[in-house]
This record gives C-alpha cells, sequence and structure tokens, in this order.
C-alpha cells in the first residue's frame, strides 16, 4: 500500500509541474515582452555595443556591430593591441586573429575557416541581444526540464538545440521572465570546454527602450571568471553595408 501511495503522488506532483510549467515557446515569447517587447525591438534597425573586459589576462575592449536582420562585425583589442575580428556578410561568417595559444601571446592565431549557410548566422547571432526573436526562423527549438535556482532566483531551465547539433541551456527568472544564465558544454580538439555565463543589471541605454544586460560573467576554462560591462550602445547611426564586408 506504501509504495502505491508513493507512486500515487510522484505521478500526481509530476502532473502538476507539466500543468504549471510553460512551455520553451511561452517563456521564449515572455522574456522578449520583458525586454521591452517584439514592436520596440523591431524599430532597432542596426546596433553598436562598446564593452570592456577584465580577466586574468588584463583588460580588453570590444566593438560589436549589427545591422539586421544579418549583419554582424566584431573588433577586439587587447590592452590597446589588435586581438580578434570577426565579419558576417550576411551569407559567410569568418573570424580571424586572436590572443595566441596556449602561452597567451598576443597576436597570431591565424584565419579560421569560414562559415556558410544557416551554420554561420547563428555563429553570427549568437552574442546579438535580440537572438531569441529569431529562433523560429532559424529551426532552434527548447525544451523545459524544470527549474532551478540562479543565486536566490527561480529560474526555467530550457534547453535549446539546432538542426546541426548545437545544444546551449538557458535560465529564466519566473517571475519577471528575464534571462539570468547560459550554460553551453563543447567537445575540442582538447577535451570537453564548458562555459557558464551570468547575465546582471539589465536596463535601457540611451536611444533604445529595450532591457539589455549591463553585465555579463563568464566562467570555465583555464581563465577564470571574465567579466563583461558595456561601455555604451549606440542606435540607428546608419551602418554601412560596406562595414560587414568579408575581406581576403
Amino acid at each position: 500500500m506504501k509504495r502505491i501511495f508513493v507512486c500515487l503522488f510522484s505521478f500526481i506532483t509530476l502532473g502538476s509541474f507539466a500543468q504549471d510549467t510553460p512551455t520553451a515557446d511561452a517563456i521564449i515569447d515572455k522574456y522578449i515582452t520583458a525586454i521591452g517587447g517584439k514592436e520596440a525591438i523591431s524599430k532597432i534597425q542596426d546596433i553598436t555595443i562598446n564593452s570592456t573586459t577584465e580577466s586574468q589576462r588584463g583588460t580588453s575592449e570590444t566593438e560589436i556591430k549589427y545591422k539586421f536582420p544579418d549583419k554582424y562585425a566584431m573588433s577586439m583589442y587587447f590592452n590597446g593591441n589588435p586581438g580578434m575580428t570577426t565579419v558576417y556578410d550576411g551569407k559567410n561568417f569568418k573570424s580571424s586573429g586572436g590572443f595566441g595559444g596556449r602561452g597567451g601571446g598576443n597576436g597570431g592565431g591565424g584565419n579560421r575557416p569560414q562559415l556558410e549557410g544557416n551554420a554561420a548566422k547563428i555563429q553570427a547571432m549568437r552574442s546579438n541581444p535580440f537572438f531569441e526573436t529569431m529562433y523560429k526562423d532559424l529551426g532552434i527549438t527548447g525544451s523545459v526540464a524544470g527549474t532551478e535556482k540562479v543565486g536566490d532566483k527561480d529560474a526555467y531551465k530550457v534547453e535549446f538545440s539546432t538542426a546541426d547539433g548545437r545544444k546551449w541551456t538557458d535560465f529564466f527568472d519566473t517571475a519577471s521572465g528575464l534571462k539570468l544564465k547560459n550554460f553551453t558544454s563543447n567537445e575540442t580538439p582538447r577535451g570537453k570546454f564548458e562555459q557558464t555565463t551570468i547575465f546582471e543589471n539589465y536596463k535601457k541605454f540611451k536611444g533604445t527602450d529595450v532591457l539589455i544586460p549591463a553585465v555579463s560573467k563568464r566562467s570555465g576554462g583555464q581563465m577564470g571568471e571574465i567579466v563583461s560591462e558595456i561601455q555604451s550602445i549606440k542606435v540607428n547611426k546608419g551602418l554601412k553595408d560596406s562595414e560587414f564586408e568579408i575581406k581576403e
């Protein structure tokens, strides 16, 4: 009788959880609404984000440009020296440069193979503050894997995947709807690499009615915690297509 009661209680609990937990699509919709809504996001034709990052290697500066719907460029400087650059022209994604290998020297890294098609667009748009608005068009699907604590907040744990096998997990505040954390795990030639990113201090920057996390804290690998903070955002400044050309 006791075993039957336990099984019945478990069944009822799981059923209640399934009824009370929103779908992944509903969680994404709530997040988009929480940061300002699709109408406010649609008014942004281009955006330039300048940020600084503190790590064990020192301070780096990053400038990211997006011209919507599908162009991206990033330039990184490390202690004033040119580092990695990436460009997506709407069809192809190319990354070059870097800060060297295990020795941590500046420069080097060489050119990396170009990506094409959907894989290129997903790679380019991962740092887009409005990436979630593109999930359906990019064929990204999600499933809710329960709830977990992120700090002192309850969060929905949502596992996302692409058609070509990329996976990541995001955690959304059950109350506010805002994204609190991202987790990725990838196999590399050096073994499995896991990274956790915490998003903090959502605010509206000048020129936009959309909330963007001003601070992100990454941890994983040998670098320890890496803290990035947005210093400025420029919206609708008329970025030219020439700023997103891939140069050989």
